[in-house]
């Protein structure tokens, strides 16, 4: 991939101010939190620019935070983490208390698609006691959700609800609308996952009204993925393989490499039940390189044991 350096022209160097790297850098947040990748980076590039040419580290650490999801997005764990890294050490220094646990949350994502749940853990705890410091309900709801996604995948179910509907309801409360559809989801995945299909699909109902509100293409495709998970156990794998298909084409604006891998992973799954394996095989060792590139161990092992298997039909 090219990237190209921002231009910062004469005039704008001249009335160049701390909101304005503010400004420059949330314009990029509301193309991120659409899934509109492309857009945001060269947005965060300038607020970078600017902020160092004025020595403000606070909005240097920000713009760097802002590029490490953008790096975690596309899949690039080891830049992302260099540059999560850089902030925290900015935001420490600053006595950024807020941004600080944001960082230290997005170092617990990382390590948790790694596979490494006891470190993921470990920065959640350090987030909510860093968040819960400054009482900042907003960034919270955020870290809970994540923490509670763990939970899930670790199959401690009861954990896992009690903390996604707190944090579901701190997201109404918040009145933040991108936070609540994907907490949203992560219910839906859980209730999948214990086979509640009335309850899950509410939940997957909600996300998906929420990400179509929000013009979120990104989030409107995660919430698909699990639509077609619903289908596929009411005995509908036609349907979720369409279902399937519209969210991976959905997906590829927002280059996030993992969704993207998980969508395919899941239509490998759908084609070979129905009965189409040579082509199942071929969509899963796609899934499987970008799972490889991307270092999501969890999910590497999964698509070996998948491939592994002779043809049975199963879905897993």
């Amino acid at each position: 991939m090219i990237t190209q350096e921002p231009v910062v022209s004469t005039e704008r160097q001249g009335r160049a101010a701390p909101v304005l790297v503010d400004v420059v850098r949330l314009k990029g947040t509301e193309h991120r939190d659409r899934g509109q990748t492309a857009k945001a980076e060269p947005l965060y590039l300038e607020s970078l620019q600017l902020a160092e040419m004025m020595n403000f580290d606070s909005g240097r650490a920000h713009a760097l935070n802002c590029l490490g999801s953008v790096e975690q997005r596309r899949g690039n764990l080891d830049a992302a983490s260099r540059y999560f890294e850089t902030s925290l050490d900015i935001a420490t220094r600053c006595r950024e208390p807020r941004l600080m646990g944001m960082l230290q949350q997005n170092l617990g994502v990382i390590a948790d698609i790694r596979g490494n749940s006891i470190a993921a853990l470990a920065y959640y705890r350090a987030s909510l006691t860093t968040l819960d410091a400054i009482g900042d309900k907003g960034t919270t709801l955020k870290v809970l959700n994540n923490l509670g996604y763990l939970c899930a995948k670790e199959q401690r179910d009861d954990e896992a609800r009690s903390i996604l509907t707190r944090a579901v309801t701190m997201a109404r409360e918040c009145d933040d609308l991108m936070c609540e559809g994907i907490i949203e989801e992560n219910l839906g995945e859980l209730e999948l996952s214990v086979g509640d299909i009335n309850a899950a699909y509410s939940s997957i109902e909600r996300s998906l009204a929420i990400a179509d509100r929000r013009d979120d293409s990104m989030r409107y495709a995660s919430a698909l993925k699990l639509k077609a998970e619903t289908s596929r156990r009411l005995g509908d794998v036609r349907g979720a393989v369409d279902t399937l298909q519209h969210a991976i084409a959905l997906s590829e604006q927002s280059e996030d490499a993992l969704l993207r891998a998980e969508l395919l992973y899941r239509f490998g799954c759908a084609a070979w039940e129905l009965g189409d394996e040579p082509r199942a095989r071929g969509i899963l060792w796609s899934a499987l390189c970008q799972f490889e590139r991307i270092a999501a161990r969890r999910w590497v092992a999964r698509v070996h044991r998948r491939l592994a298997e002779a043809a049975t039909g199963r879905y897993c």
